[in-house]
Formats: structure tokens, C-alpha cells, sequence
């Protein structure tokens, strides 16, 4: 049953849309009609959210009327997911690394130039894009969460005393098969840092002097730096890491 992302009024047990974008969708893609279902979520970046099975009960040029039929509640995790990545080498990488790691349902994303970076500039032109790939990211993979996705180019700034899990191209794979996962942080904060083209240099890992870290690879393969956040951003999904 497909999600959609829009502000409503709730009022008892009917829910009034005004959003000509989604009435549009629904008419003349999705060809929906009288009593048809779906699922409406706020955009609204709530601690607590909440998400209503809807029947479409009415519509007319502007306004959908619906029914509630059920409702799902979310409960923020405890632990807060932020995947930190060096730069691409291709600006539309960004957007697919951004897609993603949203349907992997990761809290923020931030990119940072590292030395062997290509792109080193943030590109203010396209947020508007990253943030409608993002709403529609959620949508179509029926996630909870709209992530956050930001530029630094001071990372350790924002790791601080958190545990930082780095993964480089150069690091031997299988230090993460055989011993124990890292301790989660207490600070209820857990950053995962991916390489870049040609792996991190020794000025990247000055960049966190002073930083706990742990190194680790992804197997014997050497994968893309956007493969990489997106394998990853799967395991955090699927092992509860």
C-alpha cells in the first residue's frame, strides 16, 4: 500500500488533504478511485511519529476527504545512526548515496571532503533536489524517518567523544569477521566514517587526532565509495547495529 508524505487536518476519524500534487498523483498516475486505501504520514520530524491507513471517501479540485481505517505509531530508537562520507568523485553520486542511505532509514548524513576527494564544495543549488529524493525515498520504501543531510569540513567537531567506526579500502576485512563488534557508545551517538576513492590518507586520519576510532573493512572486494555507505547503511538496517 503505497506511503505518502503530506500535511492534513485531522478531525474524529476523517482526515481533509489539501495538496494538489498528491490529488494530481492520485488521479492521473496511481488512477485511484472512491474507496481506495493508502497510508498518509506528516512531514513534521516528530519524536513520536504517526502514520493512518486512509479510504478515500470524497474528493473534489482541491481537497481529498478521507477516512481513518487504522494508525501505526513510531517510537524514536534509542540510538541515533549517522553515516559521515568522503566526497565522491561525481555529484550525482551524492544523490544516489542520499536515496539510499534513506531507505537504510539513517538519522543524518553528511558529506566531507576528504584529501583525495574530487568534489570539495557543497552545492547549496541542489538541496532542493536531495530534499524531494529524500520525501520520495521514504514513500516508495515505506520508511519512518527523513533524514538529515549536511557539509562539514571539520568532521572531528562533530564526532567528538563519540565512537567513530571508520572503514577504509586498506584495512585488512577480516579484523571485522573475527573479533567483537565495538561497544555502542554512551553518549547514545554512533558515527560510521566511509572511504573515499583510493582510501583515507594519513592527513585524514590527522584530521581525528585524538579521536576513538576502530578501523575495519568490507570484505576482500574493493567497493565504490557510494557501494560502500550503501552495504553498509544495509547492515546497520538488517543487524540492529
Amino acid at each position: 500500500m503505497q506511503l505518502f508524505l503530506t500535511d492534513y487536518k485531522k478531525k474524529d476519524t476523517t482526515l481533509m488533504i489539501s495538496n494538489p500534487e498528491l490529488l494530481s498523483q492520485l488521479r492521473k498516475v496511481l488512477r485511484a478511485e472512491i474507496g481506495d486505501t493508502i497510508w498518509v504520514q506528516s512531514p513534521i520530524d516528530e519524536k513520536t511519529k504517526l502514520r493512518f491507513e486512509v479510504r478515500i471517501d470524497g474528493w473534489d479540485a482541491s481537497n481529498i476527504q478521507w477516512t481513518i481505517l487504522s494508525e501505526q505509531t513510531y517510537e524514536q530508537a534509542k540510538w541515533t545512526k549517522w553515516m559521515i562520507i568522503a566526497m565522491p568523485n561525481k555529484r550525482e553520486k551524492i544523490e544516489m548515496i542520499v536515496q539510499k542511505l534513506t531507505e537504510c532509514g539513517m538519522d543524518q548524513i553528511l558529506f566531507w571532503p576528504s584529501e583525495r576527494s574530487v568534489i570539495r564544495d557543497r552545492n547549496t543549488k541542489k538541496e532542493e533536489r536531495l530534499q524531494k529524493i529524500i520525501k520520495e525515498a521514504v514513500e516508495q520504501s515505506r520508511g519512518w524517518k527523513l533524514p538529515k543531510v549536511g557539509f562539514t569540513t571539520k568532521p572531528k567537531e562533530i564526532v567528538w567523544s563519540a565512537n567513530l567506526i571508520i572503514f577504509d579500502k586498506g584495512w585488512n576485512p577480516e579484523k571485522w569477521k573475527n573479533e567483537e563488534k565495538p561497544d555502542r557508545p554512551l553518549t547514545l551517538w554512533l558515527y560510521w566514517l566511509i572511504w573515499p576513492e583510493g582510501g583515507f590518507t594519513y592527513k585524514d586520519y590527522q584530521t581525528f587526532e585524538g579521536t576513538k576510532y576502530d578501523i575495519y573493512g568490507l570484505w576482500e572486494t574493493v567497493l565504490r565509495t557510494e557501494t560502500a555507505a550503501i552495504v553498509w547503511g544495509w547492515l546497520i538496517q538488517n543487524n540492529g547495529l
